[in-house]
């Protein structure tokens, strides 16, 4: 399977390199002729095999019926014959037979007259006819041309009838062999019997082998195609060569024999391309061949190939016109469209024409509603922006109180006062440590060691001003240190937790406690501030976390919303603050922030 894909990606490779396929116009072209000259292609291989094979049918059909036609034409000459030599059995016949077997010459010549009168009279009967005579087993023949003596041992068609039982009365066919004046001719003969079903003679019948030139010769299949006649000896009784008659069948089909050849139609691919055909003719155990030439065949399929390839490029002329016209329509609204999109690269107020309805108008239209919302999400973006500097703003000034500065620094002269050096030099350390990672040096997000580091000094701070009453605890998971998020959303929580919580416990013992995790199952970084302080209503806490949920809605517990505002424009609506009450008293603040790697 990775095989055939790596070879069709090859070909398609090939394709795009050769034909330069870089656009879909060309693309379009190329498919649409290709899918259209394929089913021309298979359709022309296919109906140029069917053709062929109709053709070669009917030239089948066509040289079986001329060869049928051939063998019922000889059926009713020999017929004819048949029925001629029924008057072997005439009484001047038989009688010429036994007078001339028992050597009564004398006796016998008021009936050779008589006979010879009768055999020329069924000589002339048919055209074709040469001879007409009446051999006995005693070497005496009284013919159309008078009485002779012949050596009955060298005629083939004597010998055969000879050699039959009376009950054999079927006619025997001797030729073609010359005649007593060398002419050309085949015999028909029957046997003549006496009383006693003893051989005494025969009848015979000399036709000249024009008969078969007459039959035979004017029969044309196709122009150069002929019907031959083979005797059961294979050699060639007709040909329309005359040089070809008395050869073997060999000199003209490689065959040597004709005897596997089955009877009926038999089919078979001669030599020099020719198609031969070959039917037995039974009476004479003759073989009817008829004999066609491919080449002909060839040049019939020639000038249909020819018309095909015609229509076929015509068609793909046509196909590729068209192709063109409609690769134009569906193209031109695409380049447009991606004209208005080069456009946009650089001015996003660019709208796209719509002149279709189709599909690539409902592109353009959506382009157009995209443009639109960028162009929203860009004018929104800078006004989040703008209101991310004005929160930012606000918590800075909010954590720059003029009373925290002041209480701070009046701390600082007392402990100067009292000669407590070591804690002064901590304390500055503190402020100063507090306000220059507020300032962060402008970035937008810091590590959350920098964060964690500046609620550590703020708790210092706050710690010593209000002496023991609180304690605090920070415990971050290691692995989330180096991990980024925004600045200034630590503080303004733990803030609250001292002033609306431990603070205003009656007795020391509050506690805040700083945590840091990471929950794996939805890569989310968790934040809590928890106080053990005399904690919130319910109604309150709940209406501080609508306002979260609403946030931008009010503009109520500002450090709360400050920070929760800030995230959400920071990392989307899903992060954020939320409250919710401390087992055993005080409040826990839960912070939701996004995983965002960076270098620490």
């Amino acid at each position: 399977m990775n095989a055939l894909k790596s070879v069709f990606m090859g070909i398609q490779t090939w394709l795009v390199n050769a034909f330069k396929l870089r656009s879909l116009r060309s693309k379009f072209i190329l498919s649409f002729v290709v899918l259209s000259t394929i089913p021309l292609v298979i359709l022309a291989i296919f109906s140029y095999g069917v053709y062929h094979d109709i053709l070669q049918q009917n030239i089948q059909s066509y040289t079986s019926e001329v060869i049928d036609r051939v063998a019922r034409n000889l059926e009713i000459y020999l017929s004819d014959l048949e029925r001629i030599l029924e008057l072997r059995n005439d009484y001047y016949n038989l009688q010429f037979i036994k007078l001339s077997l028992a050597g009564d010459v004398e006796g016998n010549r008021k009936f050779i007259f008589r006979l010879w009168e009768n055999l020329n009279n069924i000589r002339n009967f048919k055209t074709e006819l040469r001879d007409v005579s009446i051999a006995t087993i005693g070497g005496v023949t009284v013919g159309c041309y008078g009485v002779t003596h012949t050596d009955l041992a060298q005629n083939e068609l004597f010998q055969t009838l000879a050699n039959r039982t009376a009950k054999d009365d079927s006619i025997a066919i001797w030729g073609p062999h010359p005649d007593w004046l060398g002419g050309p001719v085949f015999s028909v003969g029957k046997a003549i019997h006496g009383d006693y079903d003893n051989f005494l003679g025969m009848m015979s019948i000399d036709g000249d082998v024009g008969l078969l030139h007459r039959i035979c010769g004017n029969i044309r299949l196709g122009k150069t195609g002929y019907i031959m006649l083979v005797d059961e000896d294979n050699r060639i009784i007709y040909h329309p060569d005359p040089g070809l008659i008395g050869k073997r069948i060999g000199a003209l089909l490689g065959e040597s024999s004709l005897a596997d050849w089955e009877q009926g139609f038999t089919t078979k691919r001669g030599p020099g391309n020719q198609i031969v055909r070959v039917k037995t003719f039974a009476p004479a155990n003759w073989k009817i061949i008829g004999l066609s030439n491919r080449f002909e065949l060839a040049t019939e399929m020639q000038k249909i190939t020819g018309l095909s390839l015609t229509i076929i490029v015509s068609t793909i002329l046509v196909v590729t016109l068209m192709a063109v016209y409609f690769a134009h329509l569906l193209t031109n609204p695409l380049k447009e469209l991606q004209q208005s999109m080069r456009q946009a690269s650089e001015d996003l107020n660019t709208n796209a024409e719509i002149h279709t309805m189709d599909e690539i108008g409902e592109l353009s239209e959506t382009f157009n509603q995209m443009l639109a919302r960028i162009r929203q999400l860009m004018k929104q973006s800078v006004q989040e922006q703008e209101k991310l500097r004005r929160t930012e703003m606000k918590a800075l000034q909010e954590q720059i109180k003029p009373h925290f500065i002041y209480n701070t620094l009046d701390l600082i002269i007392g402990l100067l006062e009292t000669n407590k050096n070591e804690d002064v030099i901590n304390m500055v350390e503190a402020l100063g440590a507090f306000f220059r990672t507020s300032l962060s040096q402008g970035q937008e997000l810091i590590t959350i060691r920098e964060e964690a580091e500046r609620v550590r000094n703020y708790l210092y701070i706050q710690r010593v001003r209000h002496g023991d009453k609180y304690d605090y605890s920070i415990e971050i998971e290691e692995r989330l240190l180096n991990k980024k998020t925004i600045k200034l959303i630590l503080q303004p929580i733990v803030e609250n937790a001292i002033y609306h919580g431990v603070r205003e416990l009656e007795t020391p013992g509050g506690l805040i406690t700083i945590k840091g995790f990471l929950i794996e199952a939805s890569n989310t970084i968790c934040f809590q501030v928890i106080d053990n302080g005399v904690g919130m209503e319910p109604a309150k806490m709940e209406e501080i976390n609508r306002c979260l949920r609403e946030s931008g809605t009010e503009q109520r517990y500002f450090g709360l919303s400050n920070v929760n505002e800030r995230i959400r424009l920071a990392f989307g609506p899903e992060y954020g603050l939320k409250l919710r009450a401390t087992p055993g008293g005080g409040v826990t603040a839960t912070i939701k922030l996004p995983v965002v790697v960076g270098k620490g």
